[in-house]
């Protein structure tokens, strides 16, 4: 049986990764400049150039220039930053967050330390970007109703502090080719490119900048290859500078030419994902199906005796701990929504192949056991499950999941090959699926734009409560619709879907001007080199140059959305305890004096969650409303918007900005996350979750649905709450929900955490789509993780 190859219980990371990680956890999260610093002098030296030729330039030159260092023990290379744990500054994309960066070292979320000579540098460089970052374009040309959405938490578009992402582009091609390869058929394409060609100019830029890329790449390569020898050099320990000459050696071939053996399709596999988190600070730069590209190499070496198990799982073991390395430096807007250091790279096992055959592999098994010995927020760790997942593999499966660190987040093939089919994808291409981020689905080949920005549903309602005005700011935002003209729930419903109508046009317009914006100024070559068509059309991602073009537009608080119209129905249409005026001024005024009528509204109606069809159907209705109005449109690059029910943190930033809701949640408290149940009040059990969950048409949501489980430890202790484990998840594939994810900590031990967070430094919890460490969140945001319910079966 596989499950040899990643026996997880009493195993331990080798000493050496043990090490790595208290080196990592003993590190405070700082700002470095450097790639700042370089990006600032070739904008200012080389304006001139066409977009696409400066960006390129200047990560070449970012490549050239960055120190570069090889910490204690390591045999993987590569760091996104000058230092340790750190992140380095975009100027171009963002600099407003200059004007908080004395609040870095204090602020509540993503905390960053900042010396005083890094403050300086961006002091002294601020004055050039003002006016010119990607921010600011987005300032320059939202439409007032967008900005009066965004100003008031009605809208959050991540991608105005942000470049694009959101992407799991093809490593088999570093793997298989070489950069040697890549520049030979880049050169066949320019070659090829007749001076007639009316784009001849667009595509010639294109090419160039491709190929000052794969250079930029070798330079790297070469950079490090040199630090080992010098290091080697002057090391004493004789086992250590064997390492450092066997690691200089590997750098003479990776990643310039194909990989000939595993620790060389890993170590290019890093600077693959690397330079992308240096060209731009997009999310959720994702691995994709890492077992199944990656396992024919180790095969290879495992036959030949060239690595054992062990020492290919100390190799996987070190891989997960870089992807932790990954951080960014966010505005405090963008902390809120993204708190907790989340950079999404997701990495899935397990699944189908393109016939329809299970294709585990020992490789599915050694990443189980990583995530078991890291227990890290990162990378985003997924399994696919589907009716065939071999009983010893979800059985692993469920040994990792009880490591606790919120992972590995599982997804129902099913159900998503359905989705994927249903809206065009081919049969053979849906079974390849890859998640990137949180769980949005892409294949290969696909420029998704998965994270297209954030709808606040709770506030599509606080509108239609007040005729169009905003409780909590007092803004009249959306459109003017007499609510209090209602004489029943199906009228009210009505407007309120009007409501929700006209808050998917303003997304869907910012979407697209998110499009227009960052292919004018924030193009990306690097990303465009490994992702289907982009060369062979001579076109950048940015510009629809991939093989399908997709946008996902994400819809927050659906719980409490259903919840609260569920309290609307039942107190002011059918027992008529209060007209909606007066339910709109309790609302306003946050319950004041009225904690009998919330404490009514939160234990004695039902909630979504429960298996109660009453409150289900309106969650059913309003989501159904949400994908039908997303579902009209167009994208900028010509392809479909595709909805999406997950969070990753944006219920708590938005939740700041949402006044109280009908369903008895305070102002500025988190809303609900994805489609989970409002946290505390889904009472019966994860099977009642399912069956709530399950009513909702998911397959309409082919860029993502999260649910989030919290389970007693108790269910993972013995063979038999394992056994109950696996019937359960065998219950979410059969259900055909999208997607499930767990936090297996007890509340006893999250309070401690917040009590003394320094005894708790390595506590990594779920927060929604992705996982964090718990000190390092905000307090609303442990707050809300504590108040989930904590289910059994």
């Amino acid at each position: 049986m596989m499950a040899e190859y990643g026996i997880i219980p009493g195993t331990e990371p080798s000493l050496r990764v043990q090490r790595l990680k208290e080196n990592f956890l003993d590190r405070a999260p700082c700002m470095c400049c450097d790639r700042a610093v370089i990006y600032t002098e070739v904008y200012q030296q080389w304006e001139s150039l066409p977009v696409i030729r400066r960006r390129a330039r200047a990560l070449r030159e970012t490549l050239t220039r960055m120190p570069v260092f090889i910490s204690p023990g390591e045999i993987i290379v590569g760091h996104p930053a000058s230092k340790p744990r750190s992140a380095e500054v975009f100027p171009e994309i963002n600099i407003k967050f200059m004007e908080d960066i004395e609040q870095f070292e204090t602020r509540e979320y993503n905390r960053l330390r900042v010396s005083a000579e890094v403050k300086q540098t961006l002091y002294d460089m601020w004055p050039y970007w003002k006016g010119k970052t990607l921010t600011d374009l987005f300032f320059q040309m939202r439409p007032a109703a967008v900005r009066s959405g965004i100003a008031t938490g009605f809208l959050s578009n991540t991608h105005e502090w942000s470049g694009f992402a959101h992407v799991a582009m093809d490593y088999r091609k570093i793997l298989h080719k070489g950069i040697a390869g890549i520049q030979k058929e880049i050169g066949e394409y320019r070659k090829n490119l007749a001076v007639t060609d009316p784009e001849f100019p667009r595509k010639s830029s294109f090419y160039a900048a491709c190929e000052e890329l794969c250079e930029g790449t070798l330079v790297l390569a070469r950079r490090y290859r040199t630090l080992a020898l010098e290091m080697a050099a002057v090391e004493e320990d004789a086992g250590r500078a064997a390492e450092l000459r066997n690691l200089a050696e590997l750098l003479e071939r990776s990643p310039l030419e194909p990989a000939a053996n595993f620790r060389e399709a890993v170590q290019s596999f890093w600077f693959m994902q690397l330079i992308p988190q240096i060209e731009s600070n997009g999310f959720s730069i994702s691995p994709g199906r890492f077992d199944q590209y990656m396992w024919p190499f180790l095969e290879r070496d495992l036959s030949a005796g060239k690595i054992n198990f062990q020492e290919a799982q100390e190799l996987v073991d070190m891989l997960f701990l870089k992807f932790a390395e990954i951080m960014r430096v966010d505005s405090t807007g963008a902390a809120e929504v993204n708190a907790g250091y989340a950079s999404g790279q997701n990495l899935v096992v397990g699944g189908i192949d393109a016939a329809g055959n299970d294709c585990t592999n020992p490789l599915s098994y050694i990443c189980l056991t990583a995530n078991y010995h890291i227990r890290l927020h990162q990378p985003n760790f997924t399994v696919r499950l589907h009716k065939n997942t071999p009983a010893d593999f979800l059985n692993q499966v469920i040994l990792s999941i009880s490591g606790g660190n919120g992972m590995p987040q599982v997804l129902n093939d099913g159900l998503i090959i359905r989705s994927l089919t249903d809206h065009g994808i081919p049969l053979e291409e849906a079974r390849e699926y890859l998640p990137v981020g949180c769980d949005e689905i892409t294949v290969h080949g696909m420029w998704g734009r998965c994270n297209g920005g954030y709808l606040n549903m709770a506030k599509a309602l606080e509108m239609t409560i007040g005729c169009g005005t905003d409780l909590e700011f007092n803004k009249e935002i959306g459109l003017r619709l007499d609510a209090d003209g209602c004489d029943s729930f199906e009228d009210f419903m009505r407007l309120f879907e009007k409501q929700l109508s006209y808050s998917v046009e303003l997304q869907v317009c910012d979407a697209n001007l998110a499009d227009h914006i960052h292919q004018q100024i924030m193009p990306l070559p690097f990303i465009s080199l490994f992702m289907d068509d982009c060369l062979q059309r001579g076109q950048d991602v940015t510009g629809g140059g991939a093989r399908y073009n997709t946008t996902g537009l994400v819809a927050v608080g659906a719980a409490t959305c259903a919840d609260s119209l569920y309290a609307i129905r039942d107190l002011v249409f059918e027992n008529k305890k209060l007209s909606l005026q007066e339910f709109r001024e309790k609302l306003a005024h946050n319950f004041h004096n009225d904690e009998y009528l919330r404490q009514f509204i939160i234990n004695r109606l039902p909630k979504f969650g429960n298996d109660v069809d009453g409150v289900d159907s309106l969650a059913v209705r309003l989501t159904g409303c949400f994908f039908d109005n997303v579902e009209r449109y167009k994208n900028y690059r010509g392809g479909a918007f595709w909805p999406a029910l997950y969070s990753v943190s944006a219920q708590i930033g938005l939740g700041n900005y949402t006044a109280a809701t009908a369903d008895g949640r305070l102002a500025n408290l988190p809303l609900s996350d994805g489609l989970t149940p409002m946290y505390g009040l889904d009472l019966h059990g994860p099977t009642a979750d399912l069956k709530s969950v399950t009513k909702i048409n998911q397959s309409r949501a082919p860029n993502g649905v999260i649910i989030n489980q919290r389970l007693t430890k108790n269910l993972f202790v013995t063979p038999q709450g394992r056994e109950k484990m696996a019937q359960l998840l065998r219950y979410f594939v059969d259900s055909g929900s999208f997607h499930w994810q767990f936090n297996i900590l007890d509340n006893q031990t999250l309070l401690k955490a917040q009590k003394t967070p320094e005894e708790y430094r390595s506590l990594v919890v779920r927060v929604a789509g992705y996982s964090a460490i718990f000190v390092e969140l905000s307090r609303k945001a442990q707050d809300s993780i504590i108040g989930r319910y904590e289910g059994t079966v």
